[in-house]
């Protein structure tokens, strides 16, 4: 069973006075650790023939702050810098247009998503990094229409999956803990705001894949496609550059990615892991 017990609102509130025009065709946001399975659902998500879904684009980490500071240099220049936004297939100028002058971060944030509908030809659009998790209440006042979806998976296989990444140079404890952080964020934003977040563990969405997906659509206010599940379909949520660790996410669904903790290769790490993390284990379900 999936952990989020609460009944949502079904979407449609009206926006927040003071909200971007374009905010409008934002459907959702896709957060949680990073290895937990935003790319696999991000990548059905975006399957959908109404919704648009981006690589990642750190977004509240990489141009937000910059944004907010005072001084900060014209629009222009800090997207023309910005290694992301050609990843998007979109040009500077047209989002300091589609801004209109108005450039604070959920403008901005909201003019680049709308202009990445347009060019998927798609209503909607939905956004997906991790990190987010992290933006949540920035996230959220910028997006007030917006739903929050917040993937959770065994923080045992997290943690090695975390750890086993090329770039990863600390303890599979230092990995331990950035499960940890995550699920208490998670934990928090479930309880604080069931009306606007949601939450699908990993496991479930692999081995019942319809049944999330169609719980998942319907909180964001779009009907489940049986070409969600069609790993045929081309998707641009994986960049060329990510394929190495997260081209699995492209194929047909994976079951053998779900308890690889048990394993003999990792028992080493599995005591540790079933202790360092038995409260979020618990709440979860995982233990």
């Amino acid at each position: 069973m999936g952990f989020v017990l609460n009944q949502a609102e079904r979407p449609g509130a009206a926006q927040a006075s003071g909200a971007a025009p374009a905010a409008a065709v934002v459907k959702c946001f896709v957060v949680g650790c990073p290895r937990s399975g935003t790319t696999l659902l991000s990548v059905m998500l975006g399957r959908h023939s109404r919704l648009a879904m981006t690589p990642e684009t750190a977004f509240y980490s990489e141009i937000a702050p910059t944004l907010a500071s005072p001084g900060c240099p014209p629009l222009r220049e800090i997207l023309a810098g910005w290694s992301r936004l050609p990843e998007l297939g979109l040009e500077p100028d047209a989002v300091v247009g589609r801004c209109g002058g108005h450039e604070t971060p959920g403008r901005v944030l909201a003019a680049i998503l709308a202009l990445y509908a347009e060019r998927c030809d798609k209503p909607h659009c939905g956004e997906k990094t991790p990190g987010h998790l992290g933006h949540l209440d920035a996230l959220m006042a910028d997006f007030p229409a917006a739903k929050v979806i917040v993937i959770i998976r065994d923080g045992r296989d997290t943690a090695l999956s975390i750890a086993a990444l090329p770039w990863w140079s600390d303890t599979i404890a230092a990995a331990a803990d950035t499960w940890r952080n995550a699920a208490g964020i998670a934990r928090a934003a479930l309880a604080r705001d069931p009306a606007r977040v949601i939450g699908v563990r990993y496991e479930d969405l692999v081995h019942k894949p319809q049944t999330e997906l169609a719980r998942l659509m319907d909180f964001v206010g779009l009907a489940f496609e049986p070409r969600q599940l069609d790993a045929s379909i081309v998707s641009p949520v994986v960049l060329a550059r990510s394929l190495p660790w997260k081209g699995r996410a492209l194929a047909p669904i994976d079951h053998t990615r779900v308890g690889r903790w048990r394993l003999p290769a990792h028992a080493e790490h599995a005591s540790f892991l079933n202790t360092a993390l038995a409260d979020e284990l618990v709440f979860f379900g995982y233990a």
